[in-house]
Parts: structure tokens; sequence; C-alpha cells
């Protein structure tokens, strides 16, 4: 029997977690054939952009027919709570609908799409990730047919991102970020002249950026479904210049 994983990419990264974790393991307890898993952080709190990358990179990491739940906390009003699921490889998606499931349905399709507003019973409820969003991820992951979970809406009603050319949507623990865009034609020990907001300095091109010198700037093809990165060898890169998600790199060769 194959396994179903339930995956919860969340900015609640203190004791929230855990009570998340809590109530998707309670839901699923006599399940034997849905795992879930440790929860994916997103990085920093409040970032849709990172939030975006991140369901992306789940959805290509599971297996197919996972169920990704996201809790986020990131704008004024609460946009509208959705389930989906996505034309290739079957992964359900759900949380608020503001940009997290962009890249996703850009790349695989959406297939069904359901608002799920009835759950909050016109009124407001807190942590709704723990008392709405978890329960609801959990039926999906238990096979509970998504059109018995929300009302039907569009499926072209992703909220869409469109991420300008260079926009960071990840800083990892080493300083290394990675970015959307393409560097054209490009040969190892290539030279770039790099802006990042009003930083300015030069970058080597390198597949194996750990064989420059420590201290170098170096940009490389990341191991994320071919989006690069830059980073500082054996340094810590963004983290020591202050660069966050969301700023933009640009770049010309020298």
């Amino acid at each position: 029997m194959k396994k179903k994983y339930l995956v919860n990419i969340t900015d609640c990264v203190d004791i929230a977690a855990n009570e998340l974790h809590a109530v998707l393991t309670r839901e699923v307890e006599e399940m034997s054939d849905v795992v879930v898993t440790p929860i994916v952080p997103i990085s920093p709190v409040f970032s849709v952009i990172n939030m975006n990358f991140a369901v992306r990179l789940m959805a290509d990491s599971y297996p197919e027919n996972s169920v990704l739940m996201t809790t986020i906390n990131a704008e004024k009003t609460r946009p509208m709570n959705v389930i989906g699921k996505t034309k290739e490889r079957g992964i359900i998606f759900i949380g608020r609908n503001m940009g997290s499931f962009d890249w996703l349905t850009r790349d695989f399709g959406c297939e069904e799409l359901y608002d799920l507003t009835k759950y909050n019973k016109g009124q407001f409820i807190s942590f709704a990730g723990k008392y709405v969003t978890a329960k609801i991820a959990a039926a999906a992951a238990r096979g509970t047919a998504l059109s018995e979970l929300g009302d039907p809406i569009d499926p072209d009603g992703i909220q869409r991102l469109n991420l300008v050319k260079g926009t960071i949507v990840h800083i990892d623990n080493f300083g290394m970020m990675k970015f959307v865009g393409e560097l054209g034609e490009i040969e190892i020990g290539n030279k770039f002249e790099i802006r990042i907001n009003d930083l300015k300095l030069v970058a080597t091109y390198n597949p194996r950026m750990m064989s420059e010198e420590t201290g170098t700037w170096v940009l490389f093809p990341g191991s994320s479904y071919g989006m690069f990165e830059l980073g500082q060898v054996r340094d810590l890169g963004a983290r020591k210049i202050g660069i966050k998600v969301g700023d933009v790199i640009t770049w010309h060769k020298l």
C-alpha cells in the first residue's frame, strides 16, 4: 500500500507548530497509510514569496498525491481559504489563496479548486490553521473527496505573484540566495557584476562553488529544479550583508 504524506508548511515555528502537528497526527492516527511529516518552516515569517517557493519545492520532493497544508500570517484581511488539486502529480494543496500556490499551479496546473469559507460560519476563528485548516487537510489525506469538503470555484482563481527576474525566493542557513531568472550563455570562470539594493559585488560562475576561495562570491546552479543561486564560499553571504527574501538581484557579464 502506497503511503500518503501530509506536509505542514508554515511560519508558525514556535509551540504553534507542535499544535498543528498534534492536530494532524490525531486526525489520521488510525490511518496506517498516512504519514504526518516534520514541519517545513517558512523564513522569514509572513513571507508569501518564500511560502510560494516552499510549496513548489515540497511538491517536487514528496511523492505524487501528497497533501500540502499551508499556514501563513501575512495579510491584513484574510484571503479565501481554498483546497485544490494539481493536474500533474495529483498534489492536494490547502490554505489561504494569497499567492502561495502560484508556482505550484503554473508548473503542474490546477484540476479542481474549492472555497472553504463555509467553515468560518460567519465568524472570526483564532488560529484557524489549527481548528479548521488542519482538520480539512487531514480529511483530504484520509481520502475524502475534495468536492465534499468545499464549494467549487474556477481553478483560474489562483492568486498570482508574477515575480520579476532576479527576485530572491529563499535564503538558506548558509546565506545562499535562490533567485528566479536565467543567466544566459555561461562558462566556468565567467565574471558577473551583481547589484542588490545599494550593494555592488563581483561573482564568479562555478557549478561547484566550494572550489572557489573562501569569501568569494559565486553564481552556481542550485539544487532546486533549475534555479540559480548566489552565495559566498564558506561564509554567511546574504545573512552577513542583510539581504532578504523578496530583494531583487540584477546582473551582467563582465
